[in-house]
């Protein structure tokens, strides 16, 4: 069996959501002592508080809150006889800590001098990676782990692949390729973050042209060119990746506290908490 410590350091670096279940307090007869833990993703169980109706009722209230998208906690007291029908008949209280995150998508289009730098920035962060370049040789060997590749003969036929709430980064090694990645996103009515590297030039030449191609105003302005936050200065790779990948950050951050619920426990939950950690089970009645 995988302890859940070593399952819960697995979870925080892949980003996977999951629940961290702990028994935080028990009265009478119970399967397993306070401070016994398991950890509970969508599709895995790692360890155990003691099976029985009492884990079977745990693993359902956390793979809700993960169904539920919801991050935060939420505490929960169990009569083991009255509620589940367990003959040991005691009591036990659990706290359910949910990491859940938003599971932002990103599609880097192109692999030159930013886009290696930049993916080196991203590989840090909570995101799904997908690195596009029709130029094979561009992507690093060994290829790194946990990023999608593709090489195709024209980039811009990824693009119905990309889903439409996903973030998009368009730095290929040709203009033209880049003008027609920006209008195909805008085809597709894309709705994420659509950012394309370039001078302020470039842009203004980009917007004039989606213009007279039959984009309205307001479409065209889904296009954040330059990309990147400007406080942000300078023009090496490094400098241009770390400004692009602030603005990721920023626009992931926003799409997370906007999207997912969260729980918070209330006074009365957390004087339960303490009440059990201190061994003074009885300030909780």
């Amino acid at each position: 069996m995988i302890r859940w410590s070593d399952a819960l350091a697995r979870l925080q670096r892949s980003d996977e959501a999951h629940v961290l279940v702990s028994v935080i307090g028990t009265a009478g007869s119970v399967p397993r002592n306070t401070g016994s833990k398991m950890l509970v993703t969508a599709t895995q169980l790692y360890d155990t508080i003691g099976g029985g109706n009492l884990e079977l009722h745990a693993i359902e209230q956390a793979r809700l809150l993960l169904q539920e998208g919801t991050r935060g906690q939420r505490l929960v007291k169990y009569p083991l006889a009255a509620a589940l029908g367990q003959c040991c008949g005691g009591h036990a209280t659990l706290l359910f800590e949910s990491f859940c995150h938003a599971s932002q998508s990103l599609w880097l289009f192109g692999a030159g001098h930013v886009g290696q730098a930049l993916i080196q920035i991203l590989q840090g962060l909570p995101l799904t990676l997908n690195w596009v370049d029709s130029r094979t040789e561009q992507f690093p060997t060994p290829r790194m782990a946990d990023i999608h590749y593709f090489s195709p003969a024209d980039p811009v036929d990824v693009m119905a692949q990309v889903p439409a709430s996903a973030s998009v980064l368009i730095m290929t090694h040709c203009h033209d390729q880049d003008y027609r990645l920006c209008h195909q996103a805008l085809m597709q009515q894309h709705q994420g973050l659509i950012g394309l590297i370039g001078s302020k030039t470039k842009a203004a030449r980009f917007r004039h042209r989606l213009q007279h191609a039959g984009f309205d105003q307001n479409a065209i302005a889904q296009i954040e060119s330059p990309v990147g936050l400007p406080q942000i200065g300078g023009k090496r790779p490094m400098e241009v990746a770390v400004s692009i990948a602030a603005r990721v950050i920023q626009q992931y951050q926003t799409l997370t506290d906007t999207q997912l619920p969260s729980t918070q426990l209330s006074l009365s939950e957390l004087n339960t908490i303490q009440a059990t950690l201190t061994g003074n089970p009885h300030d909780t009645e």
